[in-house]
């Protein structure tokens, strides 16, 4: 069944095609049932009864980034981002989910995170560390929690970011903490694969951690985890993603910045920028680091095309998602920019792990990084 509100969404859809035009998988695939005009007729076609939940259609739907662009492109203001969640989540209902989600989502069930991994592992990031504060996992109140999330903690390519927030963190005197083996997956694994009921379970167990600290914000590098908390959490909690949190802290003095003399480009990720409206504040720390310079890439802020990444794209058609990557890569290369900055750890992986498969001649790095680089 499709909920009234959904119904309501994929009626003001006047068929004008305006989203083609900025949806990555679209002008990959190349046909309109893949085009969010297309999903949006199908989507209404199935809330009539008129066609049933089939493989096919399930196919069809996974097939999306959920970057976001369809909507902020989209005149009659529908929201393609929460009809194409409920679509899968109506597909999955009847056919089950896609089988190439099965593997994360039973690791969320049983490990509490994507990897499979002992969940008490999740801090394992900080024994590289020389200067990880020995207090960290011992302190039972703290100001701000540091919400790590799945994928910086179990991904080797970006453990480092949370070990780059720690020391920052560190460095100018924040009361913060992590919750270690007690941080458990944000959820948004289940509802990118239409099971957003089941993630309630996780949603309890996080608010009931963080809450135990009696803490009063959270912050997240990871942009996916920051918008499934604001969507799905109950929390009166301030929420903010690390760019936001670490621009404050260096405009209030707490972490002076030396030059660096280089050229960067931006990457806006879609549930940072589109998602969550946050544009400012990377740019900020950019300008701050005296002798940088910041080359805009053609397609940014709202116009930022995804990296490729998004919506559990990855685990279902890893050519797709390459293919979105290296558009993303060429679009760098035209910046002349030799450094592409990001805060995200997925766009992070996505982009690097391409730039590495083409040998390209370009540095990745999470904005932590530099702001570590930049650090008096």
């Amino acid at each position: 069944m499709i909920p009234n509100e959904l119904a309501h969404e994929f009626d003001q859809c006047i068929k004008c095609g305006l989203c083609q035009a900025t949806c990555p998988v679209c002008k990959e695939l190349m046909l309109e049932k893949f085009t969010p005009r297309g999903k949006i007729q199908l989507a209404r076609h199935f809330g009539q009864n008129d066609i049933d939940a089939s493989d096919h259609m399930r196919e069809i739907y996974a097939r999306c980034l959920l970057c976001g662009a369809c909507t902020v492109t989209c005149p009659s203001g529908v929201d393609l981002r929460k009809v194409f969640l409920g679509m899968r989540e109506a597909i999955a209902g009847k056919r089950g989910i896609h089988p190439a989600v099965e593997k994360a989502a039973e690791s969320v069930a049983l490990h509490r995170n994507i990897s499979g991994e002992d969940n008490q592992e999740r801090s394992e990031w900080g024994e590289s560390l020389k200067t990880l504060p020995p207090h960290l996992q011992d302190k039972t109140q703290a100001e701000v929690i540091y919400f790590v999330g799945c994928v910086a903690s179990f991904f080797p390519m970006v453990q480092s970011i949370p070990g780059n927030m720690v020391r920052i963190m560190d460095r100018a005197g924040i009361d913060f903490s992590i919750l270690g083996g007690e941080e458990w997956c944000c959820g948004f694994p289940l509802e990118g694969a239409g099971m957003p009921q089941e993630m309630a379970s996780l949603i309890k167990h996080n608010m009931e951690r963080v809450n135990a600290f009696n803490a009063r914000e959270v912050v997240f590098s990871c942009p996916t985890c920051l918008c499934t908390w604001k969507d799905h959490y109950q929390s009166e909690l301030a929420l903010h993603h690390s760019t936001e949190f670490l621009e404050r802290v260096i405009s209030a003095g707490k972490l002076p910045l030396k030059q660096i003399a280089a050229t960067v480009t931006y990457h806006d990720p879609c549930d940072l920028g589109r998602n969550s409206g946050v544009f400012d504040a990377p740019r900020r720390i950019l300008n701050a680091i005296p002798g940088l310079k910041l080359v805009e890439l053609e397609n940014n802020r709202l116009k930022s095309v995804c990296c490729g990444g998004g919506g559990n794209v990855e685990m279902v058609d890893p050519e797709l998602s390459a293919a979105v990557a290296q558009k993303k890569l060429e679009e760098i290369q035209r910046t002349g920019a030799k450094i592409l900055v990001t805060s995200c750890q997925q766009c992070v992986r996505t982009i690097k792990g391409r730039a590495r498969k083409q040998k390209m001649d370009l540095e990745v790095m999470d904005l932590t990084e530099l702001i570590l680089k930049a650090m008096v």
